[in-house]
């Protein structure tokens, strides 16, 4: 009996500083969540009507962040690894507090300088999280060690949406997920300071004799001149030597950085705009999409440590390819149907997916390059997925909020581009790891599970999947409108004020209707509920009334809780099999 309590022993003190980092580390990714995915987003759409600079304000979290990734995994090497996650969450504690705080007509630049303190304290923590990882663990465990990070990191972006959103629904206050981020910052501060290993990582001891011979320098420099002089010239030389090892470090990984830059620009589109979708197009409360995102949650909570072993047992770069080919076919699923349960098995699949993937995915990174480079090389990977992050982030805004790239032929409207030109480029970054990744990483690699015939028939597939995509955009475009997407069209054109493209989607004349008269009276109402009342609207799935006839409900969402208000808009087909066309609006 004794030897159970000897064995745990054994393990509480082998991982406990992994345990202590895995806890400080949910509390912060759990706020980091809250704040920048579920309070931000809501409080600038619907408190301060700012959605337009949403881009700007969180793409500037994500372009210091990624800008500082390298910097500071370089820092941590030389001073240590605590200082740094032990600042980066009280950065945030305070930022998050004065961003409810602050109003006017400088409330944009204020949100973006606060955004960026956030982007230092971020990449400052999780750069040196990670690669504290390859201080703490050996080589043998280490992915499973980074599936420990990775479920904090996964776990806490979905379990975010439902705390964020039913604080904010419990006490009917946008501000109320400000504080609730607020308070588990605090508590990541506290966790780090107190618990975490005071001493520097082992490879600390690098930098002494490099240190002592600039003390010696410094101290040899008698004139005051000359010492201001000597060390300018040395922060210069210095500043140069560091870009140099971030180029040198992108041309350790190339095929890493290429991937990461592809996989990050497709997810990072989705971040800023999936909790308004779910809010304004699907018509869910708050609380509604946090439950609906948290099997995602539940899932990795459940499978990330033994997914996390499949790095360890199969490959990494075995892992990488098979976690993101299901995150990419996940990904194409939430962008072909429009079924909320669907939606939530795909966002499970991506979870898991990305469990499976990212902590390999860093141990490869770790495992490829020098000990001493660690934090620098994996800083420079993260600098590269940073800028694709901020990237998709200032895109995804614009295409959900523009009908540019809209096309009805197909089904896609604005707020579903950006579901499918993520899986587009998930697909590329697929492509990308079974091809050039494998090829550097996995050939001739003992450990490697992957074969060469498995490859061959993920690329088969992806280019079947590419001929039989192009099939059916030709088909589709064969096709009449559906009804659904003829009525989206008409509201749309009338709420731009463009009388003439809705005429298009309309009947002219009909039996107690006259298009272009109704045209012009619906086009101020909804132009007034769109543009002065800030109401977004969302088309349900039509139901047909015969083979010629249908109706679409339209749902128009206000803010600041004014009821919605639905409209009924009937599509006929004046000729049978031919287009559908609006005939009629029956107010509910």
């Amino acid at each position: 009996m004794a030897i159970i309590p000897t064995r745990l022993k054994h393990f509480l003190h082998e991982y406990r500083a992994l345990m202590i980092l895995g806890s400080a580390a949910l509390f912060a990714e759990l706020a980091y969540a809250i704040l920048n995915l579920s309070a931000m987003p809501m409080y600038v759409d619907k408190g301060l009507h700012e959605f337009s600079h949403y881009g700007l304000i969180f793409g500037t979290f994500l372009a210091t962040e990624a800008v500082s990734r390298p910097a500071m995994g370089a820092l941590g090497d030389r001073i240590g690894r605590k200082p740094l996650m032990v600042a980066a969450p009280a950065i945030t504690a305070i930022t998050s507090y004065i961003t409810i705080l602050v109003g006017g007509p400088l409330v944009v630049p204020i949100l973006v300088g606060l955004r960026a303190l956030d982007g230092l304290g971020s990449s400052a923590l999780w750069m040196n999280a990670f690669a504290s990882i390859g201080d703490i663990v050996g080589e043998k465990h280490r992915s499973a060690a980074m599936s420990v990070l990775n479920v904090t990191y996964m776990g806490g972006m979905a379990l975010g949406f439902l705390i964020g959103g039913a604080a904010d629904d419990y006490f009917g206050t946008l501000h109320a997920s400000f504080y609730v981020a607020s308070g588990l910052f605090v508590m990541a501060f506290l966790v780090m300071l107190i618990f975490f290993p005071a001493g520097k990582h082992h490879h600390a001891g690098i930098h002494a004799e490099q240190l002592t011979e600039e003390m010696h320098e410094l101290a040899a420099v008698a004139e005051p001149t000359a010492r201001v002089q000597n060390k300018l010239e040395k922060k210069l030389r210095g500043f140069g030597k560091w870009l140099a090892g971030i180029a040198d470090s992108f041309r350790q990984v190339p095929d890493m950085v290429v991937m990461a830059i592809v996989t990050f620009l497709g997810m990072g589109m989705l971040t800023p705009i999936v909790k308004l979708y779910g809010f304004d197009h699907l018509g869910l409360t708050e609380t509604q999409f946090g439950l609906a995102v948290a099997p995602i949650a539940a899932g990795m909570g459940i499978f990330a440590v033994p997914l996390g072993h499949l790095g360890d047992r199969f490959g990494k770069t075995t892992a990488v390819c098979w976690g993101l080919l299901g995150s990419s076919i996940a990904m194409w699923i939430l962008a072909l149907f429009r079924s909320l349960y669907l939606a939530a098995g795909a966002g499970v699949l991506i979870g898991l997916g990305f469990t499976v993937a990212f902590p390999a995915w860093n141990a490869l990174v770790i495992s490829s390059t020098d000990p001493r480079r660690r934090g620098e090389v994996l800083g420079a990977v993260g600098f590269a997925q940073g800028i694709a992050a901020m990237a998709g982030t200032l895109i995804g805004p614009h295409i959900y909020t523009s009908d540019a790239l809209s096309f009805p032929k197909l089904g896609i409207i604005n707020y579903n581009v950006p579901f499918w030109i993520s899986a587009i480029l998930l697909s590329a970054g697929t492509v990308i790891c079974f091809t050039w990744v494998c090829n550097r990483r996995a050939v001739g690699v003992a450990g490697e599970h992957i074969t060469f015939f498995q490859r061959r028939v993920v690329i088969a597939g992806a280019a079947l999947g590419l001929l039989i995509l192009c099939g059916w955009i030709g088909w589709r475009y064969t096709m009449p409108l559906p009804p659904d997407r003829v009525a989206w069209a008409w509201v749309q054109q009338l709420a731009r004020g463009k009388i003439d493209k809705a005429m298009n989607y309309s009947v002219r004349e009909a039996p107690g209707w006259n298009g272009e008269q109704e045209a012009r009276k619906w086009s101020t109402t909804f132009r007034d509920w769109v543009y002065h009342r800030q109401a977004s609207y969302v088309v349900h799935p039509p139901e047909y009334q015969g083979i010629d006839n249908a109706t679409a409900r339209v749902r128009f969402n206000f803010p600041s809780g004014r009821p919605a208000q639905s409209e009924t808009v009937l599509v006929c087909r004046p000729n049978h099999r031919g287009d559908w066309k609006v005939c009629g609006v029956r107010q509910e």
